[in-house]
């Protein structure tokens, strides 16, 4: 996943194999600390 922050764009990464169940967030949402953005399965 890649969200962009002050006009960056970062990188998130799973820490293990798996697959994506859900996503949590949509383009242009403004995410909280510790948000869930993933759900998976």
């Amino acid at each position: 996943m890649v969200y962009e922050a002050m006009k960056m764009e970062n990188d998130i990464a799973a820490d293990r194999a798996g697959k994506v169940k859900r996503v949590l967030v949509s383009v242009d949402d403004v995410i909280g600390t510790d948000q869930p953005l993933i759900e998976f399965e």
